[in-house]
């Protein structure tokens, strides 16, 4: 997993960007990204290495697809501080 990657996990958690604190709390759980997005290959690695779920689009996303983080991925998002 690179540095985006990590960082996208942290981001759809909501968790800081910066350092990593004991009080970082996870205040939602999605990442919408569609295809031409510099974000979307990002989510789709993360979706085959089961650190993200995919679901299909809908009309609050804008028709794009919403990403959700699993379990695992939760894990490997508090695993190391943000880079940048």
């Amino acid at each position: 997993m690179d540095n985006e990657q990590h960082n996208i996990l942290r981001h759809a958690l909501g968790l800081s960007s910066v350092g990593m604190k004991s009080s970082d709390r996870e205040y939602r759980n999605h990442f919408v990204t569609g295809p031409g997005s510099t974000d979307y290959p990002h989510c789709e690695a993360l979706v085959a290495a089961g650190l993200m779920t995919k679901r299909p689009g809908h009309p609050l996303s804008g028709g794009d697809p919403i990403y959700a983080v699993t379990d695992e991925g939760k894990t490997v998002a508090r695993s190391k501080p943000p880079n940048g």
